[in-house]
């Protein structure tokens, strides 16, 4: 299948869009500010730990974050596990929330202390996913939109996405479709593109509306299966249970958007605010060019810009020149000056 990466290195952040012929299928997004924390495909060497058979694997201390569990079955090469063993390991899902990595074995240890040993950026990230993938440089402004906690649903009703520690739950709203198997349907299309597009998964369980006949319940089940069947992940659904909820568990490789954009509540974090507030300085720079600019923002963004380790000023400078001011207001705004 042809892909096609739209990608943009953006003000303290890297974005991409994923297409898949003609059709948005995945976004993706990287902090360049974040404290590096193992993202997937990412090689460390590390050290176990502890040895645990109730979970068939071994901890390893990769030096950042939790430590990572390594599954006795991860590769037939494994060696002897022991205490205190140094080994290169791949991150297979990265760290989410508070449950540390899942690791894969590489090889013997390439270093003499735990600590990354390659870190991937984006592209190369996208094309170890996608090895035939190819890139096109240009705006991803769509990715700020794509964390919305309800949606339409085509033909009426709603879906609705809340995660929480243990599982994403997602609540289907009839509202004005014709009738509750076609509201289903609709639903469950969107799931399933919404889900691949921010990277959402784990454990998931979705509230369709109650369907009273088998034939309803297996026709659903059906369509869920037909519409996630292309998607790369490994995607396991049970079948619908008597209170007309379906369980299923979507794997997932590294953060979801949703993660990277927002906090548990589902508000956008200082970070998010922050650099949004500078995207749009950007983008007024580009709109009028040659005025001198100001860039209003409220106290926690000020007070995020003055402490934070990376050079954002030299990034805008370079873009834009050197005619913005960064001032206090009550809301985000940039004001212009010819």
């Amino acid at each position: 299948m042809k892909r096609r990466a739209v990608i943009e290195d953006a003000i303290g952040e890297t974005r991409a869009a994923i297409y898949e012929g003609r059709h948005l299928v995945e976004f993706h997004l990287r902090r360049h500010i974040e404290t590096a924390p193992p993202r997937s495909r990412d090689i460390f060497t590390g050290r176990v730990t502890a040895i645990d058979p109730s979970v068939a694997g071994a901890f390893v201390d990769i030096g950042s974050g939790p430590a990572g569990l390594l599954k006795f079955s991860s590769r037939k090469t494994l060696p002897q596990l022991t205490e205190g063993l140094l080994l290169d390991v791949e991150i297979s899902r990265a760290a989410i929330g508070t449950k540390g990595p899942n690791l894969s074995y590489v090889g013997e240890a390439s270093r003499d202390k735990i600590g990354a040993v390659k870190r991937h950026d984006l592209r190369e990230y996208l094309t170890l996913k996608y090895p035939n993938i190819s890139f096109e440089n240009t705006s991803v402004s769509s990715l700020d939109d794509a964390v919305e906690r309800q949606i339409a649903v085509k033909g009426g009703g709603s879906v609705t996405f809340d995660q929480t520690q243990a599982l994403l739950a997602i609540d289907v709203d009839k509202g004005e479709a014709a009738t509750p198997l076609n509201s289903a349907i609709a639903a469950a299309q969107l799931i399933a593109s919404q889900l691949r597009l921010r990277g959402l998964g784990g454990l998931v369980v979705i509230d369709f509306p109650n369907l009273r006949q088998p034939k309803q319940r297996t026709s659903l089940l059906r369509n869920l299966e037909n519409v996630f069947a292309n998607d790369p992940a490994f995607v396991k659904i049970a079948p619908i249970s008597r209170f007309g909820c379906v369980e299923m568990t979507r794997s997932m490789d590294d953060l979801p958007l949703d993660a990277r954009l927002n906090d548990r509540y589902g508000s956008p974090t200082l970070e998010t605010r922050a650099l949004r507030a500078l995207r749009r300085l950007e983008r007024e720079g580009g709109v009028n060019a040659g005025a001198k600019l100001t860039l209003h923002v409220p106290q926690d963004i000020l007070d995020w810009l003055k402490s934070v380790k990376f050079d954002w000023r030299a990034e805008l400078t370079n873009r834009i020149g050197a005619r913005f001011d960064i001032t206090l207001g009550e809301a985000v705004n940039v004001s212009a000056d010819r």
